[in-house]
């Protein structure tokens, strides 16, 4: 199921590089009418670039310890936690963003955010030394 993923990731992020650069030689403006046109160049271009990194993880061979820690019940609720925080951040950002929050808000909400992950960080070596 995995490889499948990784591999529909490298074969879309194919296409949206080239759909990215094609965009460069057609002249995107006179396809799009967008404001920066070259813009748009570099922001498909760097997404193919992005899935196409995604999906060339498909192309190394798992040792047996990677598998062992894949497939570790610890590391995993590590990472579902490490994604129900950046749920967290993105749900925040997006709103602040609609709500047409200033700068400086954001700024120190994130920050807030980066002091309690680095909080938990700390707090959780020294209890996993002490206890």
């Amino acid at each position: 199921m995995k490889h499948k993923i990784q591999k529909v990731e490298l074969f879309v992020g194919v296409i949206v590089l080239l759909g990215g650069l094609l965009t460069y030689g057609l002249g995107v403006h006179q396809l799009l009418p967008v404001p920066r046109p070259d813009l748009v160049v570099y922001g498909t271009t760097l997404i193919g670039i992005i899935l196409i990194l995604m999906g060339c993880d498909i192309f190394s061979k798992p040792t047996k310890e990677m598998q062992i820690l894949e497939n570790d019940e610890r590391n995993i609720a590590i990472t579902n936690a490490s994604l129900a925080n950046a749920y967290k951040v993105t749900l925040v950002a997006f709103v602040l963003a609609l709500l047409h929050v200033e700068a400086w808000i954001m700024g120190v909400i994130f920050g807030l955010f980066l002091l309690q992950t680095f909080l938990g960080i700390v707090l959780y070596k020294h209890f996993e030394k002490h206890f």
